[in-house]
């Protein structure tokens, strides 16, 4: 393992699900490289170059034939991953708000055997660039799912993460969605593991946020309020 990370000396695999993001994946993928095992590349039936760019920076391309949404690229990434021998799992978006130059921080609690899945949280930030919209979203989405996890939770909708291989193995997912990301860290909450967060940065293109919208918001709070 090159970079920072080589003194870890652990199999860390990030995964990124992406969907036509031709711009900016290829910089995920380098930056990503500097310190993981391997970087593999979820395509969600793109149908732009994003396939391509991904391969040519170094990436391990797995690819969708259609859109099946973000929750099932990462169950895709998850279990390729824990095939490929992954001891730590990191997750990044492809769309270039998160900082690869990071990953040490978020698998650091890993590492210090503090927690087993830890999230990049973007709200503590002094300036976070999160758009007003998305922060009150989230807020109040953080605040059911700490409800539900026993935990405060402030950014439960973050990509950014890092999960050890007992984690990976133990909890699936079912959600295909953005519900994936407040579903992981329930069902984790209810296995034992311990859930940290770690402030992030972040960055907002203003042409290009993405990410669950007002719907998307509706389905996470019924799958985090439904009785189980």
């Amino acid at each position: 393992m090159s970079g920072k990370f080589g003194v870890f000396r652990l199999r860390v695999v990030c995964v990124i699900p992406a969907f036509n993001e031709e711009s900016t994946i290829g910089a995920v993928v380098e930056g990503a490289k500097k310190y993981c095992s391997m970087v593999l590349v979820v395509d969600d039936g793109s149908d732009d170059e994003t396939r391509n760019r991904a391969k040519e920076a170094g990436g391990k391309v797995i690819s969708h034939v259609s859109r099946l949404g973000v929750g099932a690229a990462l169950s895709t990434g998850f279990s390729s991953a824990l095939k490929r021998g992954a001891e730590i799992i990191v997750t990044l978006d492809g769309d270039g708000q998160h900082d690869p130059d990071e990953i040490p921080a978020v698998v650091a609690p890993l590492l210090e055997k503090k927690a087993d899945i830890v999230v990049g949280s973007r709200l503590p930030a002094r300036k976070a660039a999160m758009p007003l919209y998305k922060k009150i979203g989230n807020k109040v989405l953080s605040r059911f799912a700490s409800l539900a996890c026993g935990v405060v939770i402030n950014d439960s909708q973050s990509g950014f993460r890092a999960l050890s291989r007992g984690v990976a193995e133990a909890i699936s997912h079912s959600s295909t969605d953005y519900r994936w990301a407040t579903e992981m860290l329930i069902l984790s909450s209810r296995k034992g593991f311990r859930i940290m967060e770690v402030p992030i940065r972040t960055v907002y293109f203003r042409k290009r946020i993405r990410g669950a919208g007002a719907k998307d918001a509706l389905k996470i709070l019924y799958n985090t309020l439904k009785p189980k």
